[in-house]
């Protein structure tokens, strides 16, 4: 493992960490996490503190802040309110860190509008000890809560760094919530430690993205497959050339990919990990396609007898099972790159017929006039096993329509069972999709069935 890096330790004191609704420079950020520091009461051992703030320059202080004054920070799997009240109501959650949003606890503003004087600027946490609580996303069942340690969260900060030299004193802007792993890494710790500065209110809406990525100079782009697919049917000269375009929790269609490069010159790297096991590999995907994976630094795979990913890493817990077995399933190629081959619980028989969820809606998604797609599989017992549901976002088409064009490459006994059509996926804005969220659009009365 790298040496663990230091919080605006390649900063100057007066340069810019955060920008957008008012640039913040370094020496001011590190004085609003002092002064947080101070004002919170004396932590006991193992207690954690929920951070919640928009403002992304705030949940960075308040992140810093909180483990400044001892405690363990808390994030929540979503935005949700239902989400952040069970968490506020677990044992061990003192209080909260706000930006203002009416929740009751400390609002980091204060610390922001009167920061504390200190000897020095970086910042450097003990590597051994607790920082973290993160959720994983729920997208196949309720959440899972997993810490982790400065030295593994930082740890992974300096991999990303030296794998990404574009990132050095960059300007960034991050579409993906703080609060989701990578949006963590990739938005604010990177830049924070890489002498860099980030967006502190990114705009999601793709001309306004357009705009911001104009105006604020920005350098590089975090963003979710979702989000990039949007950006597409943009003229070429709204967008402009950036150093590096970031892509996460999902693979980018080819074809996205390929209409980002044609239009807009941008290859996009494409990183594989999950919150369980941090960064595992990165890849480029272009006008050509996409190359093969390559590990992270220190990272180490095999394959079992069924091809799944058989994994170790200087990132895993210290008491994890090693090596760590992965749902995904993968191919080693001679050079030690390797291919992605799909989740294995993305797999599926219908009718004694296997099928990858994936595959449905990337076939879906490759229909003219469909502008993205969804498909779970749900239990109906007897002799099919199981069903699929399809919710799709396609103004002008009709059931009768997809079901030809599915019927092209797929077996009619796996064709999607029961359609519901609406102008957007509930999709987080780690641009993820919650099995729960995909259920509750079926229970509406204009779910179509074939």
């Amino acid at each position: 493992m790298r040496e663990q890096p230091a919080f605006f330790g390649r900063h100057a004191p007066e340069s810019v960490v955060a920008f957008g609704d008012g640039d913040v420079s370094a020496d001011r950020a590190r004085g609003a996490v002092e002064a947080l520091a101070c004002s919170l009461p004396a932590a006991r051992e193992g207690e954690r503190v929920l951070v919640l703030c928009r403002d992304r320059l705030a949940f960075l202080v308040g992140f810093l802040g909180a483990v400044r004054a001892g405690y363990v920070v808390a994030l929540p799997a979503n935005a949700q309110p239902e989400s952040i009240r069970e968490l506020r109501l677990e044992a061990g959650v003192r209080t909260v860190i706000h930006g203002g949003e009416g929740e009751a606890g400390f609002d980091v503003r204060d610390a922001l509008a009167s920061p504390a004087r200190y000897d020095r600027l970086s910042l450097v946490l003990d590597s051994a000890g607790p920082l973290i609580v993160v959720r994983t996303s729920g997208t196949t069942g309720a959440p899972k809560s997993y810490p982790k340690t400065a030295g593994q969260l930082l740890g992974e900060a300096a991999v990303l760094r030296a794998a990404f030299p574009e990132v050095e004193a960059a300007r960034v802007l991050a579409v993906v919530p703080p609060y989701h792993i990578y949006g963590l890494l990739f938005g604010l710790l990177l830049p924070a430690i890489s002498g860099g500065s980030f967006a502190r209110d990114p705009a999601y809406h793709a001309l306004a993205l357009a705009d911001s990525l104009r105006r604020d100079q920005v350098d590089v782009l975090v963003s979710v497959p979702a989000h990039l697919r949007g950006l597409r049917d943009l003229a070429a000269a709204e967008l402009p050339t950036l150093r590096r375009v970031f892509s996460s929790g999902a693979p980018l269609a080819e074809d996205t990919a390929r209409q980002l490069a044609q239009r807009f010159g941008w290859s996009v790297t494409e990183v594989l990990g999950s919150t369980e096991t941090g960064g595992i590999a990165q890849r480029v995907s272009g006008a050509s396609g996409a190359q093969p994976y390559r590990l992270f630094e220190g990272v180490t795979l095999r394959l079992d007898a069924q091809g799944h990913m058989l994994l170790d890493s200087p990132l895993l817990d210290a008491d994890a099972l090693r090596p760590y077995r992965h749902a995904d399933r993968a191919e080693l190629l001679d050079d030690g790159r390797f291919l992605l081959l799909g989740r294995s619980d993305g797999v599926i028989k219908v009718g004694g017929t296997r099928v990858a969820l994936a595959e449905i809606e990337a076939r879906l998604r490759a229909v003219e006039g469909v502008e993205d797609a969804a498909v779970i599989a749900v239990e109906v017992g007897g002799a099919r096993g199981h069903a699929t549901w399809a919710a799709v976002v396609a103004p002008e088409r009709s059931v009768a329509e997809l079901r030809r064009a599915l019927r092209e490459h797929l077996a009619p006994v796996v064709l999607p069972r029961r359609y519901r059509f609406v102008e957007r996926l509930p999709r987080q804005e780690s641009g993820k999709l919650r099995r729960t969220d995909l259920l509750a659009l079926f229970d509406a009365e204009d779910a179509v069935k074939s």
